[in-house]
């Protein structure tokens, strides 16, 4: 996976305030858009946009999309869409698909994941790459990933490792809390909890602000390479929708 697409797929976000109805058909969050605006090295890239909805009860679709401003379009191409889908069933996300498309610096990536809870199996396509995989517990795509994790925080039960499909491989993430910190966005200025991951051998760390007064919505997210910066993601908007019935 290369550093644009690998950055998307742990950079996840979700939320919005608790409903009652929600609640009720146990949505974990409530659906929404959130916008952020994507730099690199420090220099302005474009802007992330995510999605979450319930076509029907106990059912979930994300989308995620990173769009290039019109300089960085002009001088590569960097697009990344991703779309999953599930259920939500006895308090856990279940994955149903995945599909990831992206074109990040001449370079295609095309992803297809699908689950088969019943026979405990995923099916994995990575371009011309295929790899039947088993479906243990917890291993989620990188879109639902981020809905576990969320509705994780706000039931006070972040694990120490999440484990997640990157192409036909598994791999597992090691989560650290690493306190509070109040941060100042375009939301204004927000208490949040700040949550690093990292593979146990990796040079990268990638680290989430969650914003406890918005039921952890991510309003921050950065990713740094042997010590240095490259990718960030910062909260520029978000519109939240009532609960579907």
């Amino acid at each position: 996976m290369n550093s644009l697409t690998r950055f998307v797929a742990l950079a996840g976000l979700l939320l919005a305030p608790s409903h009652p109805l929600a609640e009720a058909i146990d949505q974990p969050v409530a659906p929404f858009q959130a916008r952020y605006d994507l730099y690199g090295m420090g220099l302005p890239l474009g802007e992330a946009l995510m999605v979450l909805d319930y076509p029907g009860p106990d059912r979930y679709t994300m989308h995620f999309d990173v769009r290039p401003n019109p300089l960085v379009a002009l001088l590569a191409s960097h697009q990344v869409q991703e779309k999953a889908r599930g259920e939500i069933r006895n308090g856990k996300v279940l994955p149903a698909q995945y599909v990831q498309q992206a074109d990040t610096g001449g370079k295609t990536r095309n992803v297809l994941l699908r689950f088969d809870q019943p026979a405990q199996r995923i099916e994995a396509h990575n371009n011309a790459e295929q790899a039947v995989l088993p479906l243990s517990p917890g291993i989620m795509d990188p879109l639902s990933l981020h809905l576990a994790v969320m509705w994780d925080l706000k039931r006070d039960r972040l694990p120490e490792q999440y484990t997640l499909i990157d192409g036909t491989e598994l791999r597992t993430y090691q989560i650290h809390n690493e306190g509070h910190e109040t941060l100042n966005t375009a939301l204004g200025s927000l208490p949040t909890v700040r949550i690093s991951q990292a593979q146990p051998s990796g040079s990268r760390i990638t680290t989430f602000w969650f914003a406890t007064e918005l039921q952890y919505l991510p309003v921050r997210i950065t990713r740094q390479k042997k010590g240095r910066e490259d990718l960030r993601l910062e909260i520029r908007s978000v519109e939240r929708q009532s609960a579907t019935p």
